[in-house]
């Protein structure tokens, strides 16, 4: 016990020796703890106004039955969705496919439809837009096999939305099936 006293009485006479030292030891922390205060104020702060996109793409399968035959599924198209999963309604200019070449992106524009659509989507909004499988094949049959294909979207603000479906090769097999 009276170790632990000598300890304690040296420690207490260290401190009152190294005054300063203590001070600028509690200085910094109290520096560390302002500037992490300051972080995560201007983070919260930002929550409303964050602005976030989820790109999807799915198959439409079509399914014929006939009376005492079995049934036969088929590819009829491909759909690319968006949905909003920012804090505030995001404007977008375009929604489809696109392919990766010479380092730019070439939009899926087909002949029977205008796709430059321009829909606000509200928080938890999506949109999809449709493709028919020949149209897909026509617009990817003369590419690269190996040529990344993406869904695709466009805001107002100029921000570019992507996300990796494949490669031509394997989409045009998926349709082809």
């Amino acid at each position: 016990m009276e170790n632990n006293c000598n300890q304690t009485m040296t420690f207490i006479q260290w401190c009152n020796d190294n005054n300063g030292f203590l001070t600028a030891i509690l200085s910094i922390i109290g520096l560390l703890l302002s500037v992490i205060a300051i972080v995560v104020s201007i983070h919260t702060a930002r929550l409303p106004y964050k602005k976030k996109i989820l790109l999807g793409s799915s198959l439409h399968l079509v399914t014929k039955v006939l009376p005492g035959v079995s049934a036969d599924t088929f590819i009829k198209g491909l759909s690319a969705s968006a949905t909003n999963i920012g804090n505030r309604p995001v404007s977008l200019t375009y929604l489809g496919y696109a392919i990766k070449k010479e380092g730019r992106f070439h939009k899926f524009y087909t002949i029977k439809r205008e796709l430059n659509n321009k829909a606000n989507l509200t928080p938890s909004e999506m949109l999809e837009v449709k493709f028919e499988t020949k149209e897909l094949i026509d617009i990817l049959k003369n590419e690269n096999q190996e040529t990344k294909v993406y869904v695709f979207a466009n805001d107002t603000e100029g921000t570019e939305y992507k996300k990796r479906i494949g490669t031509v090769g394997n989409l045009l097999k998926k349709l082809s099936e």
